[in-house]
């Protein structure tokens, strides 16, 4: 969990963290359940929300906090911002919790934040404010192997490796632990069932790649509720919009990133063609998807194909200057006088696109559900520039 963050914030609303209640556990457990009560959150909605440590809250904590309270009836961002208790309620909370004590909490009416890793290929990897002592959050981007839009992450492989590092590995800092509220699950086709702020609405994931992210971040799990034992509230049923191409398109941008950095060019690309093939895409969506595909396709030797998507992405959405560099690094590799003078137009573009202006302008259209990297580290999407 991201337990800096619930410190800072979280503890300031509600007494105390306790694990499960003995009463909440069901034996046996059923083998589907749905909590409909529960409204969806996106995370352009709350990321300027200001209240305190707001800067140091990934604003899908901040989303998932607002619709676990709004389920129960309260407000989050206004409870945080007035810096007040919300009465009578309490928090559960563990690490190293096991799949059947999140079943336990959502057969009973009980809405979960969780915090798994970010793919069940990889993880992202950032500076940490606090171990390096910088208040603002800076992110390590690196070219290689993915294109850098979404910052650099580590196989999951690597990361209990990394685990015990120093500066720069955090991995459960609550910069980069993006949080999903479960709402459901169902034995039979393995599966649970979350709201995700960047991702949509009523995703599915099944309970393998589940545990595999969320064991990388200590199976850590937290859910707000009244002080008793709670019932699930009388006759609530939230309006919780329908999954759109463009949810679908950012899983598969996500996963296709992470296969990239485990080094399964293969599967991201086909991932990311089935994504392009999805009508209706925004234009910031299908942008992000083509740079990864150039990178998948370059990776795999095919330079030519590569770099043409690169220059479609570019037809897409002219302004990131990560996009520009990527088509810059392509071209550099073609033997053509052409090309080469193409790509020096690339890096002069880019360069020009570090202006303030042309950052607010990613973060509005590419950051909306989602922190992608500025030029020089920023989380674009985290905050306007």
């Amino acid at each position: 969990m991201t337990h800096r963050a619930i410190v800072l914030v979280v503890s300031a609303l509600i007494p105390a963290l306790s694990t499960i209640p003995p009463a909440w556990a069901e034996d046996p457990l059923p083998t589907e359940a749905y909590i409909d009560g529960v409204p969806f959150v996106g995370y352009h909605k709350v990321r300027d929300a200001e209240f305190p440590d707001s800067n140091i809250v990934n604003p899908s904590l901040t989303a998932v906090l607002q619709m676990m309270y709004a389920y129960w009836g309260e407000d989050f961002i206004e409870s945080a911002q007035r810096n007040v208790e919300v009465k009578d309620f309490t928090g559960s909370g563990d690490k190293h919790a096991a799949l059947d004590d999140l079943k336990a909490m959502l057969a009973n009416g009980l809405p979960v934040s969780v915090t798994p890793a970010t793919t069940p290929e990889a993880h992202r990897l950032y500076l940490t404010p606090k171990l390096c002592g910088q208040f603002k959050p800076v992110a390590y981007t690196s070219p290689q192997p993915a294109s850098g839009a979404l910052g650099e992450m580590v196989p999951l492989r690597a990361v209990e490796q990394l685990r015990d590092g120093s500066c720069g590995v955090g991995l459960n800092d609550s910069v980069i632990l993006a949080s999903k509220l479960l709402v459901g699950y169902d034995d039979a086709r393995e599966i649970f069932i979350m709201h995700d702020p960047s991702l949509g609405p009523d995703l599915e994931l099944g309970y393998a790649d589940f545990e595999r992210m969320w064991r990388a971040t200590e199976a850590s799990y937290f859910a707000a509720h009244p002080a008793e034992v709670p019932t699930v509230p009388a006759g609530r049923v939230a309006e919780v919009r329908a999954r759109t191409p463009d949810d679908e398109a950012a899983v598969a941008l996500f996963r296709a990133y992470g296969l990239e950095v485990a080094g399964d060019y293969t599967r991201a690309e086909q991932l990311l063609r089935e994504a392009l093939r999805l009508e209706g895409l925004d234009a910031g969506r299908r942008h992000l998807l083509q740079i990864e595909l150039a990178v998948s396709l370059n990776e795999m030797g095919h330079c030519t194909e590569a770099i043409e998507a690169a220059r479609g992405a570019n037809t897409d959405f002219d302004d990131y200057a990560l996009a520009h560099t990527v088509l810059a690094r392509l071209l550099a590799c073609s033997d053509t006088r052409a090309d080469r003078k193409e790509a020096k137009r690339e890096l002069s573009r880019a360069k020009n696109l570090c202006s303030t202006e042309a950052q607010r302008r990613v973060a509005d259209e590419l950051g909306r559900d989602f922190h992608v990297i500025g030029c020089k580290g920023e989380l674009l999407g985290w905050y306007r520039p």
